[in-house]
């Protein structure tokens, strides 16, 4: 009987297959189904027709997603590099009278130069604890070119030399709770933390440089990141997550300084939203109870003292002044074309108001040309009118020779001031970028 049933069974699979095969709308589990349901078989009698090898793939399959689940990150090791060679042209009129962005605006430095080196180490220590180390020669060997007493010294120091960019770790607990600690870029503006290899101009925006906060040594609280925040950098992967946001505790007391100088500290928030894919906006404060050291956004105010900025002590006893920065900025993504826009301003106890934006824009010819263009506007002093106050137009292009990897970067600046007399100031800056 037992021979005859099976014979039964194996026949209506049989046929199963030859009206499944026959019958495209019906598949053989409805047959199946509609076989149960008039009674001519059940279901222990299809887990009785199955072989020992189907049920031992299902236990071999649990056993290995059981596995999977179980398994943890292994501790790694990467090393990554950027090289950056520089031509620059500067019409050298007097210098002395306008606004320069970075160390790089010297006449000291027409012609070629190095302008970026870059060696990180990265990596996971467990699933959940990472590590970032970078170092950076850039420029020249040291600051003896530079001014000590120009306003901009502390800025202009920042970018020669050999030196310690980054040292922090990070702990990643979710989608909105990652820390981060050590020395890093502070968490207040999209403009800023875009890597530097990704960006579409050879500098980034010249109110970001001089307003906004930079690197510092602290602590910051933020949700998870999964790519750029917006098209700007050419073929990354854009953070399309619908909310970004950080909240840092900083010493405040300027980059690579490896201790607080004072008791106080400076905070940031930051927050990011995307309504759209194609749209996004937010916003980034700072509150910074400057001290009795070198300040890198303080502008000529403090008194030069042996090599260091110097604040008096206010009669209530404070050492230092209150200052408040804000950050509004916005961004568009339409096909190959990309739009962003940032508005900062300075102020607060002990500070004239000082402001300045950019709107930037980027057009892909072809998946390795890149058209560019940006407007910056910057007021140290929105009190004095003098030659400092300046409008820049650039337009330049990308060529991405193997992406990001190999890319050849020309941009051309002409600078006007909009108070005082015209200086001759242009700027043509090309330079060539390798990653390894």
């Amino acid at each position: 009987m037992k021979k005859c049933f099976s014979v039964v069974l194996w026949c209506t699979f049989f046929l199963l297959g030859v009206v499944g095969n026959s019958f495209a709308e019906i598949s053989a589990d409805e047959l199946l189904q509609i076989l149960i349901e008039k009674g001519i078989i059940t279901r222990e009698d299809i887990e009785k027709a199955k072989g020992p090898e189907e049920k031992d793939v299902k236990v071999s399959q649990k056993k290995e997603e059981t596995f999977v689940k179980a398994a943890r990150r292994p501790k790694s090791v990467n090393f990554k590099g950027r090289v950056q060679a520089r031509f620059t042209s500067i019409e050298n009129g007097n210098l002395d009278n306008v606004t320069s962005q970075k160390a790089f605006d010297d006449s000291n430095f027409d012609g070629f130069s190095i302008r970026r080196v870059r060696l990180r180490w990265f990596g996971d220590v467990t699933d959940h604890w990472g590590y970032h180390v970078q170092v950076s020669a850039d420029g020249d060997h040291n600051a003896d070119k530079l001014d000590p007493s120009t306003s901009d010294y502390e800025l202009k120091k920042d970018d020669v030399g050999l030196k310690l960019q980054d040292a922090y770790f990070t702990y990643d607990g979710g989608p909105y709770f990652n820390i981060r600690a050590g020395q890093f870029k502070t968490r207040f503006s999209p403009s800023y933390t875009t890597a530097g290899p990704t960006l579409p101009l050879c500098e980034r925006p010249l109110v970001i440089d001089k307003l906004a906060r930079r690197r510092e040594i602290g602590i910051s609280i933020e949700s998870d990141r999964t790519g750029q925040w917006d098209g700007r950098a050419h073929g990354a992967k854009v953070h399309d997550k619908p909310l970004f946001y950080a909240v840092g505790l900083y010493n405040g007391n300027g980059f690579n300084n490896m201790r607080n100088d004072n008791e106080n500290f400076m905070v940031t928030a930051m927050l990011l939203c995307r309504p759209s894919p194609y749209f996004n906006f937010g916003a980034s404060y700072a509150y910074d109870h400057v001290g009795y050291d070198s300040e890198t956004t303080v502008l000529g105010t403090a008194t030069v003292v042996d090599g260091n900025y110097v604040y008096e002590v206010d009669s209530d006893g404070t050492v230092g002044k209150r200052m408040n920065i804000w950050d509004f900025n916005s961004a568009l993504d339409l096909g190959p074309f990309h739009l962003q826009a940032e508005y900062v301003q300075q102020h607060g106890h002990g500070f004239d108001r000082a402001y300045g934006y950019g709107v930037q824009a980027q057009y892909d010819l072809t998946d390795n040309f890149q058209l560019t263009g940006r407007y910056d506007e910057f007021d140290p002093n929105v009190k004095v009118d003098n030659s400092l106050d300046s409008r820049w137009y650039t337009l330049g292009y990308n060529w991405f020779l193997r992406g990001q990897d190999i890319k050849w970067q020309l941009n051309y600046t002409f600078r006007e001031e909009m108070h005082g007399e015209k200086e001759d100031n242009d700027v043509l800056i090309t330079h060539f970028q390798v990653l390894f």
